[in-house]
């Protein structure tokens, strides 16, 4: 929940990870941990964070829902960026850089390949009923924006 807040919240706000990491004084991999759930901000850094994005520390914490008006602001916006902004956002996370390297640049064909790949591992995880325990995925963000 804190990670998906605190990424909406930012974006709600115009902000890079770079930019909100100077704000509060720490790094950029620091925010990208928080917003990616591989580690959790202490008391007095989630203060900070609240008071910068203009949220309280109960919504980031997902403990109220008083922090919509960011969430749709957020939605509204990701809803008018491309496909291609979107994910070059995932490739500025340094864990998923590696993983996309180079698909930008891909051919339209060589990207319907890539996903199709993708796609059939997908399939093949739920048909084992593996469950997938981090974040939802690019596929789904974009998914739900499209419902939106």
């Amino acid at each position: 929940m804190l990670s998906q807040r605190l990424r909406t919240a930012r974006k709600a706000k115009g902000l890079t990870q770079e930019e909100l990491a100077e704000r509060v004084r720490t790094t950029k991999g620091t925010i990208s941990n928080y917003e990616n759930n591989h580690s959790t901000p202490p008391n007095d850094m989630l203060m900070q964070l609240a008071d910068i994005l203009e949220v309280t520390t109960d919504w980031l914490l997902g403990r109220t829902e008083d922090g919509a008006a960011y969430v749709a602001t957020a939605s509204a916006q990701a809803g008018q960026r491309s496909l291609d902004e979107l994910l070059q956002e995932k490739i500025d996370d340094p864990d998923d850089y590696y993983f996309l390297d180079g698909y930008l640049e891909a051919s339209e064909e060589e990207k319907k390949e890539i996903r199709r790949y993708w796609y059939d591992l997908k399939k093949q995880w739920k048909t084992r009923q593996v469950r997938e325990t981090r974040p939802p995925s690019l596929f789904d963000i974009t998914e739900e924006l499209k419902k939106n």
